[in-house]
């Protein structure tokens, strides 16, 4: 089997890579493998951790070799040197007990960092180990043990998985880091990454024994949030760069921002090979100001370096990818106004001693090796003296040591990683300050208690106050750092400025020294345009200038007739019926309702005409009260003449009424003086013409009825009582349902006042009404029957000419009333009341007035008892006739009528004639 076979196995199947993991494991116990080795950094103890690296950014899968030295990351290896030395001169943790090490270069490949965690687990490197004579380690000293070989060298060492690895550190992401865990899961061996940040790795489900020091990225979001808010930002654009495995962190990002009423124009999800230009272009083209980028520091850079090509400028960033030296360099309009949401912690003073004072060319010599021999620079002859020269000028070349020391701020991740792993370690084995239990390390519930243990671990740490994992192995609070890049005075030369700081478990979360913050060309915070449009105003709405943005708009006036009362209103609302905007289109305005007044043209017209008819009715009221003695005053009862008359006036008074402004005593005086004056000139009517009925009527018997309606006050009476009825019923249908005013709005500028019920029904006004229409009906009725009275005896038929026109003018002035409002309403009930007043008034006492004025000589006793014998008459003659013999000419005119009257002694004749002469006397 060929060492290939057996280093670059496909674990990227995770389903199947665990079992795999075992077979090879298993299968390589059996057999003797020979590879050549790659550079690592070693040193052996109790217990080692290992630690993989990206010390080299590029690997070239053909030659095997890694190429291309990244600084940074030599630093941070050096920090977990740092930290296990720091550990094993601690008495107090893990009193007896050596840490050691092995570190190894990922090389920025997926590929390498499996091999190389394989290799770390199987133990295929050539140790050199010491023991005293207690059968302890060696450890005299803290220099490297260094184990490397040349490219022909090889060994041969026996595969076994090393009970010594109890834990793994990394610096790795994404892919790399995922492939670290399905092995690391596989041993039960615990991996505390201090980079990858995927919200995907706190699914204990399948990341079982993954723990990290670095929160994951997800917390970005309402750190960002919170900056926005706090600018009170209102259009955005959102960048996010997700790395080879499946990061929800957009859509999040996204549907965080656009809860809160955060607009986002430009929104763009990138992904491993995505084109940059596109969204550079995008972001340039922009409205937005602001641009929120969620990433890590590498594509950040080449984000950034794009902005630049494509000379984006004017907008501020906020981004969360961790910043080096390189972004001093771009053009101070691009990132002058940028501010980093940074976890970076200023190193404490014992790592930049380390720093300053233990060099990367001797602890990580391997490495450094590697890339010299690269470039072709040969080492193998030099002292540790010139290699350290050599080595230093390569620093110097690549980056600013200053720079490096200053900036290397990950390490302190790395730090609190190894000391976590410590603290388990020292749980587990039952240490006390001055003694560990060895024995436990080959214990089989070793690795599972220390995987419980780091759940409970809890230390004074580099990256907060104090450190501990929560459930899913995340620590549970970090405090993040606001960082803006500021001049130092010096040409060209930047450094990380904090401007504020974050953290959830504080009020407030966010603070902020604005005196600290500049944005490119804005000095002052109050300058810096916080969004696209400012919102719309009351009495405007807003119309979106792009579909694609909902925050860039233009305010458009209201229309006419509409108003908008919030600020950033999306529409006008039109005002209600009866109602109208004010000045400012903010809030509807009732209308003020129509008010009648007696100054108007139709109600001049309508009191010319009442002022008329009352005139006209009192005319005719003097002339009967002066010829009230007359046979043709007293033939139609002067009483219930004179109760006529006054029920006329009644009806032109509440004439008044109606035309008068609307208020709650006119409406309940309109009501009941119009339905009990038609009332009770309808009663006096009706009593009239039974009592004329009676009179007439050829089987005349006199009665107790009979002797009521002819009487002299008996008919008066009844017409009272019958327009006491009606007085209840308003009485009652008020008290149930009072007449109110309301307001009717017949169009959206015109509303009028009206009398009304509370009720919908309006059942006690209809009550009213049918009253005094069933008054009319049944005088109408008995009119009708009486219409065959003497011609000249012309009391009867005008009495029925007269209830025929009063129905007739009430059944059409009751529904236009109640179908019309406002001045129409007024007219048609005042005009209509004068009317039928004086239809009335000319229908029963025109005929009088004529015979009383224009045909005095047709006034007396005589003529009218000549009139009601000839009627008698006639009637006799008909029932004569009626009864087989007829006697007398219905039509024949008689001579002697008052000689027949007076000899006249029994028959129907004869009871006429002294009823008649009753009621004339």
């Amino acid at each position: 089997m060929t060492p290939n076979m057996i280093l670059i196995f496909p674990v990227r199947i995770y389903g199947c890579l665990s079992s795999a993991l075992l077979v090879l494991v298993i299968f390589s116990t059996l057999i003797n493998v020979t590879y050549e080795q790659e550079a690592s950094a070693a040193v052996d103890g109790h217990i080692v951790i290992g630690g993989i690296f990206p010390i080299h950014r590029y690997y070239n899968s053909q030659t095997y070799k890694c190429r291309s030295l990244d600084w940074n990351h030599v630093m941070n290896a050096q920090g977990m040197i740092f930290a296990i030395q720091e550990i094993n001169r601690n008495l107090s943790l893990l009193p007896n007990i050596i840490l050691g090490y092995d570190i190894r270069d990922g090389c920025n490949n997926n590929d390498q960092i499996v091999r190389q965690t394989l290799d770390i687990l199987l133990n295929l490197r050539n140790q050199q180990s010491c023991y005293d004579d207690d059968n302890n380690l060696c450890y005299d000293s803290l220099s490297s043990q260094i184990t490397t070989t040349s490219s022909t060298d090889t060994v041969t060492i026996a595969q076994t998985v090393s009970d010594k690895v109890v834990g793994m550190i990394g610096m790795n992401r994404g892919k790399g880091s995922s492939d670290i865990q399905v092995i690391l899961k596989s041993f039960n061996i615990p991996q505390i990454a201090c980079a990858a940040t995927s919200s995907q790795f706190s699914d204990k489900n399948i990341f079982g024994t993954y723990f990290r020091t670095i929160p994951p990225d997800f917390r970005f979001i309402p750190i960002a949030l919170s900056i926005v808010n706090y600018f009170n930002w209102k259009l955005i654009s959102l960048i996010t760069y997700s790395a080879d495995l499946a990061n929800p962190i957009h859509q999040r990002a996204y549907n965080s921002f656009s809860a809160n009423g955060i607009c986002l124009d430009v929104n763009s999800r990138l992904e491993h090979h995505s084109n940059f230009t596109t969204t550079a272009i995008n972001i340039k083209a922009s409205v937005a100001r602001v641009v929120v980028i969620l990433s890590d520091g590498n594509s950040l850079f080449q984000l950034l370096k794009e902005f630049k090509r494509q000379n984006v400028t004017g907008k501020t960033l906020i981004t969360s990818g961790q910043w080096n030296v390189s972004i001093s360099n771009f053009n101070r309009e691009l990132v002058g106004g940028m501010i980093g949401i940074s976890l970076k912690q200023l190193p404490n003073d014992k790592l930049l001693k380390y720093l300053k004072l233990t060099s990367a060319c001797q602890t990580l010599k391997p490495f450094i090796v590697q890339e010299m021999n690269h470039h072709g620079i040969k080492t193998e002859n030099l002292t540790s003296t010139e290699f350290q020269s050599l080595c230093d000028q390569q620093m110097n070349k690549k980056t600013n040591p200053e720079f490096l020391y200053r900036d290397s701020f990950e390490t302190a991740y790395i730090i609190d990683g190894v000391y976590a792993l410590a603290h388990a370690i020292h749980m587990t084995l039952n240490c006390n300050d001055s003694y560990c239990q060895k024995k436990n390390i080959n214990h089989p519930s070793f690795r599972n208690q220390m995987i419980q243990n780091l759940f409970r671990a809890s230390f004074l740490a580099t990256t907060s106050k104090l450190f501990e994992f929560d459930q899913f192995g995340d620590p549970k609070s970090t405090k993040y750092f606001l960082v803006m890049s500021k001049p130092t005075g010096n040409k060209n030369e930047y450094i990380q400025e904090i401007v504020g700081s974050w953290k959830a478990t504080r009020s407030p979360i966010l603070v902020i020294n604005d005196s600290l913050v500049g944005f490119g060309p804005y000095a002052n915070i109050t300058d810096l345009p916080n969004q696209c449009s400012l919102p719309c105003q009351p009495g405007s709405y807003y119309q979106l200038l792009l579909t694609s943005v909902t925050c860039c708009w233009n305010c458009i006036p209201c229309p006419s007739n509409t108003v908008s009362n919030q600020t950033g209103s999306s529409k006008c609302d039109s005002c209600p019926l009866g109602s109208s905007p004010n000045l400012n289109q903010t809030e509807c305005v009732a209308i003020a309702p129509y008010k009648s007044n007696f100054k108007s043209a139709q109600n001049i017209v309508m009191l010319t005409y009442l002022v008329i008819a009352v005139a006209i009715t009192l005319f005719v009221w003097i002339v009967l009260i002066m010829h009230r003695q007359t046979p043709v005053v007293k033939a139609s009862n002067f009483i219930l003449s004179q109760m006529v008359v006054i029920s006329i006036l009644m009806c032109l008074s509440s004439a008044i009424f109606f035309a008068a402004p609307t208020t709650d005593f006119i409406c309940l005086a309109s009501f009941g003086l119009f339905c009990t004056s038609i009332s009770f000139l309808l009663s006096v009517i009706m009593v009239k013409t039974i009592r004329i009925y009676r009179i007439f009527k050829t089987d005349f018997n006199p009665s107790f009825a009979a002797k009521i309606y002819l009487s002299r006050r008996g008919p008066a009476v009844l017409a009272v009582f019958f327009t006491l009825v009606e007085v209840i019923i308003c009485i009652v249908a008020n008290h149930l349902d009072p007449v109110i005013v309301s307001k009717l709005i017949i169009s959206q500028h015109l509303v009028y006042l009206q009398c009304t019920t509370v009720s919908s029904t309006r059942a006690g006004l209809y009550v009213a009404l049918a009253y005094f229409f069933l008054q009319s009906i049944i005088s109408t009725y008995l009119a009708f029957k009486t219409r065959k009275l003497p011609d000249n005896f012309g009391e009867a038929k005008y009495i029925c000419f007269t209830t025929f026109i009063a129905l007739l003018a009430l059944m059409s002035l009751v529904p236009a009333y109640l179908g019309t409002a406002g001045p129409f309403q007024a007219s048609i009930a005042s005009f209509g009341i004068i009317t039928v007043g004086l239809a009335v008034l000319c229908c029963m006492f025109g005929p009088r007035l004529y015979v009383i004025l224009m045909q005095p000589q047709l006034n007396t006793r005589e003529n009218i008892m000549m009139d009601v014998a000839a009627y008698s008459f006639n009637a006799a003659g008909t029932t004569q006739t009626s009864t087989g013999s007829k006697r007398f000419h219905t039509g024949g005119a008689l001579k002697n009528v008052a000689s027949f009257l007076s000899n006249a002694s029994e028959g129907p004749v004869a009871n006429q004639k002294g009823l008649m002469n009753a009621y004339y006397s």
